[in-house]
């Protein structure tokens, strides 16, 4: 994964880079480099190769950037020597210092997610990967070792200096960590060392650099073939120049992971694969919604696989739900084979089934995470109405509380108005949370009431949820008892979502909505429609809803027959 400082504003740009420079390393990450010339060593001896060519300063045509000094002072690992390439990279970014690798994003590929997203993009391309792979965000390269295996495989019958000559064609690399860079450029180059052993001493050349320190979002010319990617996560502040040229992708906030896809579509030539491990909240977050459209215009999906484990997957410890995402350059939109993927040791493949592709992209793509979430996606594809539809709209609660600390009490002041928190829903009932007590009340100031004060009826969606709870969507009523017995106007703090109406005519009612954000069928749904634990103003209002006269012949049916109904409507396709 790479150190990418693209876009950033000045400051930021020079930390990110700074980060890997030789006086940034850690102690131990040093100790990992250290360790490389002795891991080489055996590696290249163990092929028969012996005087200079166990020297990796000599065998290999890249220039080593770490300062000689610092690591004939560095300790030695002997617990690497025996490593594999995989482990080597590994070991180097897991002993970086916490805060450098969250600030640059980095968490490298364990070999298990490595091996599935080649064995995918093979699978996409129809077996075989003919032409140029490229990890525009290389890292240590751990991406490119299955690619270079499977290309070696291939030429069993070809003279070992041609072999040698010809990789440069097969797998190429780009990151701003020139130690990563480099490290990646030897475990590549270990691949060949059985080949480089066959050509004679005298016509022996230095193995050939694969990987260079470069901008992974410039353009790939000629195109490659395919694209395998594990690329950094995380917001970056985009400066003017940069917001212009990354405009088609980019909605609000950027993320270096979706500017990394965005450029990655455009770096595979017609037919061409491109195949990430990324975060899922790209499939429905607002500020993908350009993405999304990009994507499905340029590289339509093919393959989903979501990476069932949260934790002990990544050795840096990522806690995103993760996936690997297949595209094809120029492909017509097709259906989506979507999967579920172990990845704990061994990567094993659980077939889910098959989405249809988004008619508006733009939208949050709806993907099965289950087998018994295909019938819902299926309805849902069917589905045009939505929120606004039906004169419903949604917002988030407009207090920040952090930033109105000197006007929250505990008991009410001049002007005060009571805080409605997320814990006070609880129960599916708004309630006064004892948690609370102390934070109960804000004191409005002039011109507060047309933009805190909720004063009509509402319904009310948590915003946060935890990973492990069984529910998403945790909805309660605002009604005007309700709202009456909270002094007739409340202040909604952020961590709520309002969805209100000024239309109580209209087909979705309070009690429809309601029973409908309670159903397993919209749970699951809503689960089916980003990879995050958030519940957004912007996805609540894309979800997909029934028809008016469905609505209408719901109106009358008691609270048992309703939740019957909205079950089986959503199920109803198979």
């Amino acid at each position: 994964m790479s150190v990418e400082a693209v876009g950033l504003n000045p400051n930021r740009a020079r930390r990110g880079r700074l980060a890997v420079a030789n006086d940034e390393l850690s102690t131990d990450a040093l100790s990992v480099l250290a360790t490389v010339p002795g891991w080489w060593a055996r590696r290249a001896a163990s092929f028969g190769l012996s005087g200079a060519s166990l020297d990796v300063r000599c065998a290999l045509a890249a220039d080593q950037p770490i300062d000689p000094v610092a690591l004939s002072t560095a300790r030695h690992r002997s617990d690497l020597l025996d490593a594999t390439p995989e482990q080597l990279g590994e070991a180097y970014v897991t002993a970086l210092d916490r805060t450098v690798r969250s600030h640059t994003g980095r968490h490298y590929t364990p070999a298990s997610l490595a091996t599935a997203l080649w064995d995918q993009t093979q699978s996409a391309a129809g077996g075989c990967i003919d032409g140029l792979v490229l990890d525009p965000a290389c890292g240590a390269g751990a991406l490119l070792l299955s690619p270079l295996r499977t290309w070696l495989s291939t030429c069993t019958e070809t003279q070992p200096d041609l072999v040698l000559a010809g990789a440069v064609t097969a797998v190429a690399g780009r990151d701003l960590d020139a130690t990563a860079v480099w490290l990646g450029n030897v475990a590549l180059a270990s691949t060949l060392l059985p080949w480089w052993a066959k050509v004679p001493e005298d016509r022996r050349r230095p193995l050939p650099a694969l990987l260079e320190v470069r901008d992974g979002l410039t353009e790939q010319d000629p195109p490659a073939a395919a694209v395998v990617m594990n690329p950094p996560y995380g917001r970056v502040r985009l400066d003017q120049e940069e917001r212009v040229r990354w405009s088609h992708a980019v909605y609000g906030h950027a993320n270096r992971y979706g500017l990394f896809m965005a450029g990655a579509a455009l770096q595979i030539r017609r037919g061409g694969v491109l195949s990430a491990l990324v975060p899922a909240g790209w499939l429905g977050g607002a500020y993908f919604q350009r993405l999304r459209s990009h994507l499905a215009a340029e590289a339509p999906l093919h393959r989903v696989a979501y990476v069932r484990e949260r934790a002990d997957v990544f050795s840096t410890g990522v806690l995103q739900e993760t996936i690997l995402a297949t595209f094809v350059r120029g492909d017509q939109p097709r259906d989506i084979r979507c999967e579920v993927l172990t990845a704990n040791g061994h990567a094993t493949r659980i077939p889910i089934g098959i989405a249809r592709p988004p008619v508006l992209p733009d939208r949050p793509w709806p993907l099965p995470r289950d087998a018994s979430d295909v019938p819902l996606v299926r309805t849902a594809a069917s589905l045009p109405a939505r929120l606004a539809d039906y004169g419903w709209t949604v917002s988030t609660g407009p207090l920040v509380w952090n930033r109105a600390k000197d006007r929250i009490s505990a008991r009410p002041r001049a002007r005060s108005v009571r805080i409605m928190w997320a814990a006070d829903l609880d129960g599916g009932k708004p309630h006064c949370a004892r948690a609370r007590d102390s934070q109960r009340w804000i004191q409005l100031r002039p011109g507060d009431g047309d933009t805190l004060v909720l004063d009509r009826a509402a319904v009310l969606v948590q915003r946060t949820t935890a990973p492990e709870q069984p529910r998403r969507l945790l909805p309660a009523e605002l009604d005007e008892a309700c709202l009456k017995e909270w002094g007739g106007r409340v202040v909604v703090e952020n961590h709520v979502n309002v969805l209100s109406t000024v239309e109580p005519e209209a087909p979705l009612t309070a009690r429809l909505l309601l029973a409908l954000l309670r159903s397993d069928a919209l749970d699951r749904l809503y689960r089916c429609l980003t990879g995050s634990v958030a519940v957004s103003a912007y996805e609540l209002a894309a979800m997909p809803l029934p028809d008016p006269s469905t609505l209408l012949a719901w109106a009358d049916h008691d609270d048992t027959r309703l939740a019957q109904e909205i079950e089986s409507y959503y199920r109803a396709q198979t």
